[in-house]
């Protein structure tokens, strides 16, 4: 017999704890469940002190036991049922509640390891092959995982909620989200909370990958000790590895990628490296994973698994990219496989209590917007708009062409000024704000100033520091939008830029110039 189906003295040793500590009974009540016992006395006791604890807010006492027992079990089984409560009436154990539920989680999830693998091996035994992979995959992922359910609470029972209350304005810092360093996303929606997904999307080639590089740059160095997972379903270990190196440590990618790094160069990388590795800079680790194309997201899991076995913990999991990531589920179609992946990554970070971060592919129309220097609309993702519908966050990102201040680079080498869109945000209105992607490094930085938050006065000279970052202006009104956020109004360049926002602060400033 399995050691999981061992667990009487556990099973007797928290019912006794149930029956004499009022105090960790009211604390734990919620997570406990009827499956955790393997006899019918030892679930009767356990469903009658759920009861008496959940009408009366009291332990179940001897009396009460005895005269539901009379009056509910028969004259010749009452002898068992009292003797189990004797039994655990005499059962002491120095474990606490919280380990006792802890271990039997541990024999639940065991037994039903042990059930599914049955009902795999009979689905095999008839030749249903694929009807068994779906069934491990499906049931797998949640395995485990659902053993703690939430208590269902009434409002106006305010003591622990006022507790939390209190504490999150004594220490405010424990409840917000991980900070980005883009001032608008962390300002307008606190920045990546744990069971949120947010989608990045872009046209091919836009620097999706790029942006979410910058964000798990920022979250480990602006947010102490919280690490990242990557997980890469597209782009091969070494090649994640040295656009990491670059966005880390400023050397460009391509003289990593190329073999072409210079001696000085590698010196500040491996110093910065040991820096990093030593905790002598107080910044967070990434850890990737590399993942087969077409695969689903217990993979995901598998990996924030192991590194949990070590003991570290994973603040953020990136996926790179969905349209990379196979559903659990058998999908009917593209857009239904699209739509069941983003779900999939919507139940890992509602499981796993993280925040999922994940660049996803937009619509070929997008494009031609974009070349018409129009906005992407709410909708413009490729396939499915139920992976919208899915998201917490969803930002999609457009260029505005190129900088004109790096005249020795090539074309492709020049940075590129983009129009980050929040179209949708779970707890707050959309937003958008303009970037500057460095392609050479990697790197991604808001520029100050834009946005349809308004400028702070004190980030007026930022707004003459773009100048560089412009393009040909054709409207007056445009420019009396500029003049406004300048002197400190901020209705009219909102009110301009709500039609066309990505181009008001490039074409003033071209114009400057000239």
């Amino acid at each position: 017999m399995a050691s999981f189906d061992k667990t009487v003295e556990l099973e007797r040793a928290l019912l006794h704890k149930m029956l004499k500590e009022g105090i960790s009974c009211r604390l734990h009540m919620h997570r406990l469940k009827e499956w955790y016992f393997t006899s019918t006395e030892r679930k009767f006791i356990f469903e009658l002190a759920f009861k008496v604890f959940h009408e009366t807010k009291s332990i179940l006492t001897r009396k009460i036991f005895e005269y539901e027992v009379t009056s509910k079990v028969e004259d010749k089984e009452r002898t068992y049922y009292v003797g189990e409560w004797n039994t655990i009436e005499a059962e002491d154990s120095p474990e606490t509640i919280e380990v006792l539920i802890q271990k039997l989680e541990e024999a639940h999830v065991g037994r039903e390891l042990s059930h599914l693998g049955d009902e795999v091996d009979t689905l095999l035994e008839k030749g249903n092959i694929v009807e068994a992979l779906s069934l491990l995959k499906s049931s797998s992922i949640s395995i485990g995982l659902s053993a703690e359910d939430k208590p269902l609470v009434e409002l106006t029972e305010i003591e622990s909620r006022k507790e939390t209350i209190l504490d999150k304005k004594a220490h405010p810092e424990k409840y917000r989200g991980l900070q980005t360093g883009f001032r608008l996303i962390d300002k307008s929606i606190g920045g990546l909370f744990p069971g949120e997904l947010t989608l990045l999307a872009g046209i091919t080639g836009t620097g999706k990958s790029t942006l979410v590089r910058q964000i798990q740059k920022n979250v480990v160095i602006l947010n102490p000790g919280v690490n990242v997972l990557h997980i890469a379903n597209e782009e091969y270990l070494e090649q994640v590895e040295h656009k990491f190196d670059a966005v880390f440590t400023e050397i460009p990618y391509m003289d990593f990628k190329t073999a072409s790094i210079t001696d000085e160069d590698m010196k500040q990388w491996q110093e910065f490296m040991q820096k990093w590795q030593s905790g002598e800079m107080a910044y967070g680790k990434v850890f990737v994973k590399e993942v087969p194309a077409f695969t689903d997201v217990t993979l995901a899991e598998q990996a924030y698994r192991e590194l949990e076995s070590r003991g570290i913990k994973i603040g953020l999991i990136t996926i790179d990219h969905l349209p990379h990531i196979k559903p659990i589920q058998q999908a009917w179609g593209e857009n239904d496989e699209r739509f069941k992946a983003a779900a999939d990554c919507k139940e890992l970070a509602r499981w796993l209590r993280l925040p999922v971060l994940i660049p996803t592919q937009a619509a070929t129309e997008v494009e031609k917007k974009q070349q018409r220097g129009n906005r992407a609309g709410k909708l413009d993702v490729y396939g499915s708009k139920g992976q919208v519908h899915v998201a917490n966050n969803f930002l999609i990102i457009t260029e505005k062409g190129k900088v004109d201040d790096q005249p020795t680079l090539e074309e492709w080498e020049r940075d590129v000024l983009w129009l980050i869109d929040a179209k949708k945000t779970r707890d707050g209105p959309p937003f958008w704000f303009h970037a500057r992607h460095s392609v050479k490094y990697g790197k991604v930085e808001e520029i100050k100033g834009s946005g349809n938050l308004g400028a702070p006065k004190d980030e007026v000279k930022a707004l003459e520091s773009i100048k560089r970052d412009s393009r040909a202006i054709k409207s007056t009104d445009e420019v009396d939008a500029i003049d406004a956020t300048v002197d400190g109004d901020y209705s009219k360049i909102e009110e301009t830029q709500e039609e066309e926002p990505s181009n008001v602060i490039g074409k003033y400033l071209k114009r400057q110039k000239k």
